[in-house]
């Protein structure tokens, strides 16, 4: 991959169930991996973004979860959606990247002019901007595990007894299921409720412990494998806001 200069994030970003928004300046990244789907969106330009050595430019590039990527630096309005959710169902994305024809990302932009900083409106807004059909159901076991994921106490062995699958079993389904480990997708979750903590006031280390990380170091790694920079370097610059329902 091209190596670009380091150029600082600047602007805000939203943390909410299912959903998460970054818009502003994107700057210096690391080749890394979002356990969700994500759509870059162009605010100035064509974005460029990386992968496998090559590159994609498009107004709009959608990234399947789980692809090793970098982004060059631009202004951009980033979308992150867990890969159960509708919206990313009904993308589908066949490819690591792909560009696509959407035009102005105005019901978006507007939402979060208004203020409209909660998960369900952002989510309304992204589909009229997405005008996707809709997504098939989601698998009703799939349905009944998602709220147990988040919690720590439940297990591969408590998991995989939910419906009925032994435990290498379930691994495989549940890959199967959203293209990512069960490992890495509550990895993600962990990193998302630490980044929940810390817009409640809470300081990194102290949002890393509350998310289960074993401490601060082992946050900041994951957040670089995740998202391609240190926590301090990210967050330097950028306001985060909540965006509960």
């Amino acid at each position: 991959m091209k190596t670009q200069g380091h150029i600082a994030w600047a602007g805000q970003a939203w943390i909410g169930p299912g959903i998460g928004l970054f818009l502003g300046q994107a700057g210096h990244n690391q080749a890394h991996r979002h356990m969700a789907v994500q759509l870059a969106i162009g605010l100035d330009a064509p974005l460029r973004v990386w992968a496998a050595d090559e590159a994609l430019c498009a107004p709009v590039v959608a990234i399947r979860a789980g692809t090793l990527h970098r982004i060059e630096a631009g202004r951009l309005l980033s979308v992150y959606l867990d890969p159960f959710c509708a919206e990313a169902r009904a993308l589908g994305l066949s490819e690591p990247l792909q560009g696509l024809e959407l035009g102005e990302p105005g019901p978006l932009l507007q939402a979060l002019q208004r203020g409209e900083g909660d998960a369900t409106a952002l989510r309304q807004a992204l589909g009229r901007y997405l005008q996707l059909p809709p997504a098939a159901p989601l698998d009703p076991r799939l349905a009944r595990l998602l709220p147990l994921l988040d919690d720590p106490d439940h297990d591969l062995r408590q998991l995989a007894q939910q419906v009925h699958l032994s435990p290498s079993r379930f691994s495989h389904w549940f890959s199967a299921s959203c293209g990512l480990p069960l490992r890495s997708y509550r990895k993600w979750h962990r990193l998302i409720r630490a980044l929940q903590a810390i817009t409640q006031g809470h300081n990194l280390t102290t949002a890393a412990h509350a998310a289960g990380f074993a401490d601060a170091a082992h946050f900041s790694r994951s957040f670089r494998s995740l998202l391609g920079l240190d926590p301090s370097s990210a967050l330097a610059r950028v306001q985060l806001h909540s965006a509960e329902h």
